[in-house]
């Protein structure tokens, strides 16, 4: 299970909700402080060692018990899944610099088009703006070297982090 599945599975409860700092996914009551916990998972760590829970000081009745035993299983597939399988899998975009008018070069980001049957089709449209390009998994850009050398992708990939911000 990804991190980011066991948060939105949690916070769809009524009387739960969880959050992710530094590392660590804090489980509190829906209405209760941030720092009011009553279970931490280290996302570090594998097994019941990862888990923290103060649950006589911090869970009070008024979280149900069903969201409770939600809580667990989502807890419980989580701490059962490898580390490296938790976090989402980085996404890249391609940037490429180009000579549009006068000697100025213009950063611009590759644009391609999905087809129907999930292969990709580039019309090496560019985007001024990193929010329009398209992203790749490394995988897809590993599957892109049979077609372009995998020294051009390599010098044209960027991070996606803080793409829509």
């Amino acid at each position: 299970m990804k991190i980011d599945e066991a948060v939105n599975i949690i916070n769809s409860t009524m009387t739960v909700r969880a959050k992710v700092d530094e590392g660590v996914m804090y489980v509190h009551e829906k209405l209760n402080r941030d720092d009011n916990w009553f279970m931490r998972v280290s996302l570090y760590h594998f097994g019941w060692s990862a888990i923290t829970a103060d649950f006589d000081t911090c869970l009070d009745d008024d979280v149900e018990v069903m969201d409770l035993a939600r809580v667990m299983d989502v807890v419980q597939l989580l701490i059962c899944t490898p580390v490296k399988e938790r976090f989402p899998e980085k996404k890249y975009v391609l940037s490429a610099m180009r000579c549009a008018e006068g000697p100025v070069p213009i950063k611009q980001y590759v644009n391609a088009i999905k087809t129907s049957t999930n292969n990709v089709e580039f019309h090496f449209g560019f985007a001024d703006e990193k929010a329009d390009a398209m992203e790749f998994t490394q995988k897809e850009l590993d599957d892109l070297s049979d077609f372009f050398p995998k020294v051009a992708i390599d010098a044209m990939k960027e991070p996606a982090e803080g793409k829509d911000e």
